[in-house]
């Protein structure tokens, strides 16, 4: 009976491991096609002015999440009937966090660059951050209810309206700023109707909040909003420093090095969105088997972190692979703008880290389910603090080669940290 029950929650997170992968498949796809045609258009240094617009912004809308899905999964597992309660409250608190998020994003914006573009693209760009916010919180409920498939239909048909609209915007060589924008404009669309769906499909709702939740919210995830926060540092920071720091003279100029750093970094992003994924589904399950009993829930995290490690490994190899098969065929050079032939080694230097993140997600989700999530903030922290400072040092003399290494190097810390913590404190 143990392992028919076991088979079955792999089988329900492969499921919606999948209908989540479909979803961001055609995000991504639309992303990559759309940075591929603005490189074409608008050259390295337009595609480095559409990454800085998409990264500055992306930095405070993860973390805008805050870990208020986590602790409100873990709530709601104890208490089903709060659905409701507890989705009105994350909407509102989400709300209030992603407009302050705003308000910082365009300080930094307007204290790191001078460039009148970047300002303006930041000031219209960073309305992405309410409209991803929300967003988030619309995806609790389809992660909590397991219906990745109706999550993945508004997702889809948000994208497809960013398309047809950045499509018409760069055939006619209208600014970047406002192709970003159009990332705004598709979030409203794919909120809208997750809401409807929310709403015709599990559960009516008010826009109300309790104040007493509110703060046990808040008391309860600043850990992970924390941890979010250092997360986003790690990931971010290299990007945003290599658009201001001095660099070698082989690297061109600022916005030329965002453009060909950012160009296999997007690759990289696509394929780290599968542990994502893959959490997404494990995390209701190992909560299920954590309220059950401890034995079966290491034995069910074990076999979920030998999940992770089998897909994590195959991905490096295809990754690996991919980036060998450009350098071979020369494809950057055949089909892009040669600024950009710098980018199949950096892909190769990122993927040599991969397994590092699809190992160290589990891990840290972990602490979660025991409740321990205020151990999470300093170890990130620690990453963190390794990521920008290696970063600002080595990219005046190394450029994007030094973050390629620096991106995994800083996740393996992170991994190396909980691993042995949770060894010693025998939660795995």
């Amino acid at each position: 009976m143990k392992r028919i029950n076991v088979s079955h929650n792999l089988k329900t997170i492969a499921s919606n491991t999948f209908y989540q992968l479909i979803s961001k498949f055609i995000s991504m796809t639309v992303t990559f096609g759309l940075s591929i045609f603005i490189s074409m258009k608008y050259g390295s240094e337009g595609y480095g002015l559409f990454s800085i617009l998409q990264s500055l912004p992306a930095l405070f809308y993860v973390v805008a999440d805050f870990g208020l899905n986590a602790i409100s999964a873990r709530e709601i597992a104890k208490d089903n009937s709060k659905t409701s309660e507890i989705f009105e409250n994350v909407l509102f608190l989400r709300l209030v966090i992603s407009i302050i998020g705003v308000v910082l994003c365009l300080f930094v914006g307007q204290y790191l660059y001078t460039d009148e573009r970047i300002r303006w693209g930041l000031a219209l760009g960073s309305l992405i951050i309410i409209t991803q916010s929300l967003i988030m919180t619309t995806n609790m409920v389809f992660q909590i209810k397991l219906k990745y498939d109706l999550s993945s239909i508004s997702n889809t048909i948000g994208y497809l309206f960013i398309l047809g609209i950045s499509y018409y915007l760069i055939t006619n060589k209208v600014e970047i700023e406002y192709i970003n924008f159009t990332y705004v404009l598709g979030g409203v669309v794919t909120l809208i109707i997750n809401l409807y769906l929310i709403y015709s499909k599990f559960f009516k709702f008010n826009f109300r909040f309790d104040r007493k939740y509110l703060n046990f919210l808040a008391l309860e995830s600043w850990p992970l909003g924390l941890m979010f926060l250092f997360s986003q540092i790690n990931f971010r920071a290299d990007s945003i420093l290599l658009s201001f720091l001095p660099l070698p003279s082989q690297f061109g100029n600022n916005l030329n090095a965002v453009g060909v750093y950012a160009f296999p970094y997007k690759i990289f992003e696509v394929i780290l969105v599968v542990p994502t994924f893959m959490m997404n589904s494990a995390y209701p399950l190992l909560l299920e088997k954590f309220t059950q009993d401890t034995i079966k829930f290491k034995a069910f995290f074990k076999k979920t972190l030998n999940l992770f490690l089998v897909v994590g490994l195959i991905l490096t190899i295809f990754t690996l692979t991919f980036s060998e098969f450009l350098k071979k065929y020369d494809i950057i050079n055949t089909y892009f703008n040669s600024e950009f032939q710098g980018s199949p080694e950096i892909l190769t230097i990122l993927s040599i880290g991969l397994m590092v993140f699809f190992l160290s997600q589990p891990i840290a989700w972990v602490y979660v389910i025991y409740g321990k999530q205020k151990i999470l903030p300093f170890v990130y922290l620690i990453a963190s603090i390794f990521n920008v400072s290696m970063n600002y040092l080595l990219i005046p003399k190394y450029g994007y080669i030094a973050s390629s290494y620096l991106t995994w190097s800083s996740e393996l810390i992170i991994l190396l940290i909980l691993y042995f913590t949770a060894r010693i404190k025998n939660w795995i």
